[in-house]
Formats: structure tokens, C-alpha cells, sequence
């Protein structure tokens, strides 16, 4: 019996289409085992837990940086249209 290879990882999922491809055909196929499976669930909660820290440290530099772009603009007269 011949027996699938490991599944090689990237360094992240997300960051590669074909290996993305590849675990849904796996998945869909049912050519991966319970403990692959659970493997691969725990991997997809922790590249979610990292990317959402990653979304909000970029959130909060972006709110900094558009506090400080809010307290460094001059206060200019609006103008109106007639």
C-alpha cells in the first residue's frame, strides 16, 4: 500500500495557493487522517490568532498615525460653495 507524503507546510497557508489547493483536495478527498486533521486546525487557529494581531498592530499604527496627522494639520478656514 503505497502511503501519502507529509504534508509540507509554508510558512504560512495562506502565503502559498498551491499548497491551499492542495489541502482542499486532500480535505475534500478524505485522504487526510483525524490526527493530520487536527494538526491542520490547530496550524489554522494559530495563523488566525497571528494575523489578527498582525491586523491590529497595523490598525493602531494607522489610528496614531492619523492622530498625529490630525494635531499637526494647521487649522485652515473651511470654505463653502456659493
Amino acid at each position: 500500500m503505497i502511503s501519502n507524503p507529509a504534508i509540507v507546510y509554508a510558512d504560512r497557508l495562506c502565503d502559498s495557493d498551491t499548497m491551499t489547493t492542495k489541502l482542499i483536495y486532500r480535505i475534500r478527498q478524505h485522504q487526510l487522517t483525524p490526527a493530520e486533521l487536527d494538526r491542520l486546525q490547530a496550524r489554522c487557529n494559530r495563523e488566525l490568532s497571528e494575523l489578527r494581531r498582525e491586523l491590529d498592530d497595523l490598525l493602531n499604527e494607522l489610528r496614531a498615525k492619523a492622530d498625529r496627522f490630525a494635531s499637526e494639520e494647521p487649522s485652515l478656514p473651511r470654505k463653502t460653495a456659493a
